[in-house]
């Protein structure tokens, strides 16, 4: 926190410019409640990074952060409402890949900017995507899987947790490296694709670790290859995409913190410094990373601004290799 602010004054005098500097008092921020704003459904892997980091950044400022859930649109609801709300630094979106890059790439007239709306504040957490399947289909890796479902086009369909989701993404741009097709079955969310999974009714499925990882451990269901630079200590026995025959093809997901353009960037610093150690602490990683099979966030602040534009470029990219995947 501060509690001073340096008022700069200058002149001109017979060609001369002159300044004074004069200390005067500043209202200390956080100065009253702050409101971190969830775009997704109470309960999921959203809520499992923003609950521990609201009460620990509650903690550090001594005035109470609260989530507030705004789920729908793809994540257009809650994004567009934190773009408009007042620049103070007392209302926060924790937003992801899928709001600020996937989503850009994939609809159009979507009624907020995400290079121009918001000012990045950290990073909080990363995830590798895991490719998993019905615990019943014959395959033991990625070969087998593709071979069969190269040998029976359009027999195999694939759930997703919504058109143009990351998952969706992912998985047409892994079909197409594979020269394999199967039938995209898009779900409302993660969670409600898992019973038609377990059940055999779909049978591949891509996203991020923290849902499926009960699962795949009780062998329901069946990992086959981590989508990341390196095998995930969650699944140690799983490989790589790289060392399942398919180099170079990874998929990873971000969640961090974000807040309205034109946010005082002292106000922007303070936050940045407090989320980032956050993110680092022992008790964070205990409570998402190691719970629920997150990855420790790498990118710092920053660097944060330059990640999140070459992440846009990276979506966009791919959305246009999927062709008309999307119609």
């Amino acid at each position: 926190m501060w509690k001073k602010m340096v008022v700069v004054f200058c002149i001109s005098f017979s060609g001369l410019n002159l300044c004074f500097s004069q200390d005067k008092d500043a209202t200390p921020y956080p100065n009253h409640i702050i409101k971190l704003v969830v775009p997704f459904t109470a309960g999921g892997p959203a809520d499992a990074l923003a609950r521990p980091l609201a009460e620990m950044l509650s903690k550090r400022y001594g005035y109470q952060v609260i989530v507030e859930n705004k789920p729908g649109a793809n994540t257009a609801i809650a994004s567009q409402y934190v773009a408009r709300a007042n620049p103070d630094g007392y209302t926060l979106l924790l937003t992801s890949d899928a709001g600020m890059s996937l989503v850009p790439a994939t609809q159009k007239n979507i009624p907020y900017d995400p290079a121009k709306d918001f000012v990045p504040i950290s990073m909080v957490a990363q995830l590798t995507q895991v490719l998993f399947v019905y615990a019943g289909l014959p395959v033991k890796n990625l070969k087998e899987l593709a071979t069969l479902a190269r040998n029976t086009p359009k027999s195999l369909s694939y759930a997703s947790y919504g058109k143009g989701s990351q998952s969706h993404v992912s998985t047409e741009a892994m079909d197409k490296l594979l020269n394999i097709e199967m039938v995209h079955i898009p779900y409302i969310g993660a969670s409600t694709a898992f019973p038609d999974l377990i059940a055999g009714n779909t049978q591949v499925m891509m996203s991020a670790i923290s849902g499926p990882l009960p699962y795949i451990k009780s062998g329901k269901l069946k990992a086959i290859a981590m989508a990341g630079p390196e095998r995930h200590k969650s699944l140690p026995d799983t490989p790589t995409f790289a060392e399942a025959g398919l180099p170079g093809f990874e998929s990873r997901g971000w969640f961090g913190v974000v807040a309205p353009a034109k946010t005082p960037p002292e106000i922007v610093k303070l936050l940045s410094e407090n989320i980032w150690v956050i993110s680092q602490t022992d008790e964070f990683i205990s409570q998402t990373v190691d719970r629920h099979g997150f990855d420790v966030a790498k990118v710092k602040p920053y660097d944060f601004p330059e990640f999140l534009k070459q992440d846009r470029i990276k979506w966009k990219t791919r959305v246009e290799q999927m062709g008309n995947a999307l119609d």
